[in-house]
Order: C-alpha cells, then structure tokens, then sequence
C-alpha cells in the first residue's frame, strides 16, 4: 500500500483521502484549518448544485450525512432573453438525471465532519499553511503528493496546460450570497407558481451574462438558496466588485432582479441574506485553467492535481463541486490500482490523460459552449429545448453527463437529428 501526502482539504481532498484510506493506504491531510476554522470562519468557495451521482460516491464512502435531510432540487427552470429589456425570454423546464434529487450542500458543514472523523478512519491530519518550499519537503517523504489547494496560490505548483485551456483571462466576474425568505415561507414556493419541482433557477441574458439560484442546504439555516451571478466585464451586471459584505451583495442582486427580471419582481421582495452567516458571500474572478499531469519541485519531487486545482471551471454550469468529487475518486482508484509500482512522471500522464478523456475534456467543452455566444448547432439544441420538455431533459441529463451532449452542441447535422426527434424543425431556429 502506499504512503500518499493530500495537500489541500477542501471536498476533493478529503473525497480522496476517504478512498484511499477505505482501500489500506497509509494517508496524510494537509489542511490550513481547523474543523471549526472550516465550520465558522470560512467562506463556502464551492456553492455547486452537486447531482445525485457526485452524491452517491460519498454516500459509497459512508461521508454523506445530510441527503437525507437536504433541500433537494429536481431540475432547471432557464429564462434565456436576447438582451436586458427583453420583456418575452424564451422559457426551458428540465430534469437533471431525469428527476433525481441534487442540492447545493454547504461544503462548510462536509469538511468539518469530514476533518473531525479523518483520524478515527485511520489517517492523519496536520494543520498546517503549506508553502512552496514546505510543499517540496512534503513531496519527498511519501510516495505520491496529490496537490488539492483549489484555486489558492499554492496551486501554481503545477503549470498550465496552455493547450487545453482555452482561456487565459477570467470570462465573468462573480458573486454570491446565500439567501432566505425572509417572510418565513419555505424557499421551495419561490418558483412553485410556474413549476411543480423544485428548480436550479438559470436567467441568460445573451449581452450582460447569468445568474442562477441553486437550491442550497445551509449550515445552519437549512433550505435556502445560493445566488450566484456571472456579469459579463463592463456590462450592466457588473456591479459588484468592492463590496464588503453579504447584505451589500444582496441589495445590488435584488435591485437587478427589480429592474431586469420582472417575471421574478415577487421573489425579490422576499429575499434577505442570512445574516447570521457573516461568510456566506463572494466576490471575485478567476481564469478558468487546466493544468498540467504534474508539477516538478525544485528537489526533484513530483506533486499531482486533482479537482480545482486539475481544472478550475467557470461556474457556469456547476462542474467545478461534482469534478471535485469524481476526480478525486478516480485518482483514488488509479492508486489503488497501482499496487506497488513507482508514481513516476510517467504514471501520472497516463492517469491524467484518463482523466480527461473520461470526465474533463466533455466537461470543459459543454461549460465553456455557454459562456461564448451560442453556435448554430447548440442554438438549434436550446431551441429545441424550450419547445419540448423532454429534450430539456435531455439537454439537463447532460450537465451531469456531457459525452451524451457534446456530439449535439458541437456539430448542426447530430443537431438537427436531435431537433427532429423531438419535433422540432431547424427552420424555427434562431440558429
């Protein structure tokens, strides 16, 4: 069995480390917290609605606590308008994985149980502020180093793949706060007059960006919602750099949803941030990135990514909280597998090749299809999407499974197949 060193203590590296303790391997978490540090002081960087797949690998870890109880979301209610003012936006409705139950867990409250049941499973936790030169130490006393520090700094380590990344610079800025009634209704009645299930609300405007309402399960406050905007640079959303505090965040969202989205004016009078949740916002941007199978440290020592560090997503379309999670697992097994061979350079490209056929290079490809203007081909999919429910859910069954629709997004004949399965002609087609 083999003696690996994890870096990084956010939902992928602890997913990782979870597997590999459950498969005999000898463990150490690096973690610039503590569980309570975790808990209460400190911002939920990932608000993804996690699918009920990404679920089941912590359910399979014995790690989930809290499906039973969250505040599961079914689907996607999608205003996609040409422009802000677009007083008629064309409406889409549908499931993700065919009506499985996802929600928006507070990573918060899963790190800190996470952390705190880490040594009672056999490994072994050191709190401690990883720096460059205490990550090459570290990458010399075990067999392999997985480096799972997100989008910190430290995650430098490892260099850019300048081929797969199709960007350099950020493509949105963005900003979130997690939200409540504050009439003291249930979160769920938000959208329940204009649909049955409880949706991940998505408002496309093609000029100024997105915004999005995740179904949300707070730490302490239960059901809520997390509203997370990507303002397009310049444009009429982005308002939100220098802001100081949630309640600030969530003035300038409800006065945009006053102003831009009247279809949800209702919904903006009952918003309030949970304010006893002093962390519960972000403001920020990143680059999305992919990097590179490994990093060599100056000692020779060689450190492996894995979830936002491997690929850091656009929020766009959630792939960032459930990559964490399968890449995490599928390294994990890769190890496993590995018996006792070296990790060397070149096992690490094989697994990192693997990894991108199998999950990352679908993945970036349907997120980033939605931060660009739509293509003819994927115009015709979205068209088609809001004419007939059951190709929504085709369409949502892809957020969780993009191999089933790259091959429709990306070229018009498959696209226009998938528009006459479901009656639809491509002549009724923006595209």
């Amino acid at each position: 069995m083999a003696k690996v060193n994890i870096v990084g203590s956010g939902p992928a590296g602890c997913i990782l480390a979870y597997s590999l303790l459950r498969d005999g391997h000898k463990v150490t978490l690096y973690s610039d917290r503590t569980p309570d540090q975790w808990l209460n002081h400190s911002a939920p960087t990932g608000t993804a609605y996690l699918w009920g797949e990404t679920i089941d690998i912590e359910r399979q870890l014995g790690m989930d606590f809290w499906s039973s109880d969250m505040f599961g979301g079914h689907g996607v209610l999608f205003d996609l308008a040409a422009h802000v003012g677009d007083a008629k936006p064309k409406t889409m409705k549908g499931l993700f994985e065919y009506g499985r139950e996802g929600c928006g867990i507070d990573q918060r409250m899963r790190v800190h149980r996470w952390l705190e049941d880490l040594e009672g499973k056999g490994g072994k936790l050191e709190i401690e502020n990883v720096t460059p030169a205490r990550l090459d130490a570290i990458a010399l006393t075990g067999d392999v180093t997985i480096l799972a520090a997100g989008k910190a700094d430290l995650a430098n380590a490892i260099p850019r793949d300048a081929e797969r990344s199709t960007y350099d610079k950020p493509q949105r800025n963005l900003s979130m706060a997690i939200v409540r009634s504050k009439s003291g209704r249930h979160v769920r009645e938000w959208f329940s007059d204009r649909w049955k299930y409880v949706p991940t609300k998505f408002d496309f405007f093609a000029d100024a960006g997105e915004y999005f309402w995740v179904p949300f399960q707070h730490k302490t406050a239960g059901p809520s919602y997390a509203a997370l905007f990507e303002a397009k640079p310049g444009g009429p959303f982005d308002r939100f750099n220098g802001l100081k505090s949630g309640e600030e965040v969530t003035d300038v969202i409800i006065d945009i949803m006053r102003k831009h989205t009247p279809w949800e004016r209702h919904i903006a009078d009952d918003v309030e941030y949970i304010s006893e949740d002093r962390h519960g916002w972000l403001v920020g941007r990143f680059p999305p990135t992919v990097r590179q199978a490994f990093g060599r440290l100056p000692s020779g020592g060689l450190v492996m990514p894995v979830g936002d560090t491997a690929i850091a997503f656009d929020p766009i379309c959630g792939q960032g909280g459930n990559f964490a999670n399968r890449s995490a697992k599928f390294i994990a097994d890769r190890i496993t597998a590995h018996g006792d061979s070296k990790f060397d350079e070149v096992w690490m490209t094989k697994v990192n090749y693997l990894l991108w056929a199998k999950y990352g290079n679908n993945q970036c490809f349907f997120n980033n299809t939605f931060l660009e203007k739509l293509s003819p081909a994927a115009q015709l999919v979205v068209d088609t999407s809001c004419a007939n429910d059951d190709a929504a859910d085709a369409l949502y069954y892809g957020f969780p499974h993009p191999e089933t629709m790259v091959p429709a997004i990306s070229d018009m004949k498959v696209a226009r197949t998938f528009a006459a399965r479901h009656g639809f002609s491509h002549k009724d087609s923006g595209a």
